[in-house]
């Protein structure tokens, strides 16, 4: 009996030894695997490339470009504001991240009517009344109120400018979209912008815009000014 060969039936497949099955498995897991390992690799690589400075993602303006925006600048005479309307005044000042002292003076200064009433009604009853009341500015004298918008005309990388006018400052990290809000104006009508840090290289590429007016600046460098001169709608 122990010399007995068990004999499969016809039809019926033959038993594989375990070992000599075709090892598939692996293969298969690998194949399968292969994509995302893939892009965890891409993934990895490309933040070394951002972190190691490999991959620039400045502004990239041609020379010619560059000579197109530094003329046309140049031949700008002036820029069309949008004038912030007296009922607007309120929400212009609440945007302009001002103190309250220096929210009361720009409110003076721009409605010096107000400013004078307040004036006469904590005057003391027994002020005289020859005395002169202060002569408020004429309307050409006063500072004006109007809407900007700063942004980023290439590459949103980080470029950063501050915009000085009638003794207002502000510094704006620039975007795409833009930063809109409102500026005093002087009398000189003379609005002016200093390159405080250029981001990813390239140059400080911004634009300054007003109602439906704007101007492109040259490409700038940190600590460049350069002044624009606005007038009233």
């Amino acid at each position: 009996m122990g010399n007995d060969k068990v004999t499969p039936r016809r039809g019926t497949p033959a038993l594989t030894d375990v070992h000599s099955r075709p090892r598939r498995t692996l293969p298969l897991l690998a194949k399968a695997l292969l994509p995302t390992v893939l892009l965890v690799a891409m993934v990895a690589a490309s933040s070394l490339a951002l972190s190691d400075g490999w991959v620039r993602l400045g502004d990239d303006v041609s020379p010619a470009q560059a000579q197109m925006r530094l003329e046309a600048f140049h031949t700008l005479d002036s820029l069309v504001a949008s004038k912030v309307a007296p009922a607007d005044i309120e929400r212009a000042l609440d945007g302009m991240q001002l103190s309250t002292v220096a929210r009361q003076s720009l409110r003076g200064e721009l409605q010096p009517e107000t400013a004078t009433l307040a004036t006469a009604l904590d005057a003391s009853p027994t002020t005289p009344a020859i005395q002169p009341a202060p002569q408020p500015q004429t309307s050409t004298q006063r500072p004006q109120l109007v809407w900007i918008r700063l942004w980023d005309t290439d590459a949103e990388d980080g470029d950063v400018v501050r915009i000085d006018s009638g003794g207002y400052s502000r510094t704006v990290r620039l975007t795409k979209h833009g930063d809109t809000f409102a500026v005093p104006v002087s009398p000189d009508g003379m609005v002016r912008v200093t390159g405080i840090k250029d981001g990813d290289g390239g140059g400080i590429t911004v634009g300054l815009a007003s109602g439906s007016s704007q101007a492109v600046f040259p490409i700038m460098s940190e600590g460049q000014v350069l002044g624009l001169r606005v007038r009233m709608e």
